[in-house]
Parts: structure tokens; C-alpha cells; sequence
């Protein structure tokens, strides 16, 4: 299976939501459909889940998985999860800090590369 996961900021703030089955905060993600490309799933995915737009920057193969580096865009829906602005990443996350580290600074590099 092919997923893929975007970590997007606004300005310091990456956002995150919360997933009630993993008992945690994540990056908006989801499996790859077979006719979208990594970027196509990424906004979709992250539109599905939080609700905002995205404007991707990059995107890496890290960990057996996509993922996107991105700048948060607009609300435009409501989202099938909560969602919050964070400018470190939370206690309560749905997986190990160490899936979450390299990846974070990875993406925060990007954007502040593309200011």
C-alpha cells in the first residue's frame, strides 16, 4: 500500500490532527489511490482530514512512505478530524516521536528555504 502524509505550516505553526483511533495527534495522510499521483493524494488527503488547502513545496520517500513538505493554505470545509496549530510537536501523538523528528525538520528546512 502507498501512503502518503503532509506536514504543512503557517508561519512557525505546523498543523496537526487528532486522530481518535490512535489516541493522538498526526500529520493529515492517507493511502494514494491508484490513478493520483503522491501530490494529488497529499492535497486530497489533507483537505479530507483538516479541511485546508495546501500548497506543496517537496515531497520524499522517508520510512516506506511519501511525505510532503507544504504551506497551510485556507479553511474550506469543516475536515473529518480535529485540528490545531502546533509550534512543537505535542505529547499526545498517535505514533513514536521518532517517526516524527527527522520528518518535521526535514519540512521545516524546505519551507524556510523557500521564504
Amino acid at each position: 500500500m502507498r501512503t502518503v502524509y503532509t506536514i504543512a505550516f503557517s508561519g512557525n505553526d505546523m498543523l496537526m490532527v487528532y486522530n481518535p483511533k490512535r489516541k493522538g495527534w498526526e500529520m493529515p495522510g492517507g493511502r494514494i489511490e491508484n490513478n493520483e499521483s503522491v501530490i494529488e493524494a497529499a492535497v486530497r488527503e489533507y483537505a479530507e482530514e483538516s479541511g485546508y488547502t495546501v500548497n506543496i513545496i517537496s515531497a520524499e520517500e522517508m520510512n516506506g512512505c511519501h511525505v510532503c513538505a507544504a504551506v497551510l493554505g485556507k479553511k474550506v470545509d469543516h475536515g473529518e478530524l480535529e485540528s490545531k496549530l502546533f509550534s512543537e510537536l505535542p505529547d499526545e501523538l498517535a505514533f513514536e516521536r521518532s517517526e516524527y523528528d527527522h520528518t518535521v525538520e526535514w519540512a521545516r528546512a524546505v519551507i524556510v528555504n523557500t521564504r
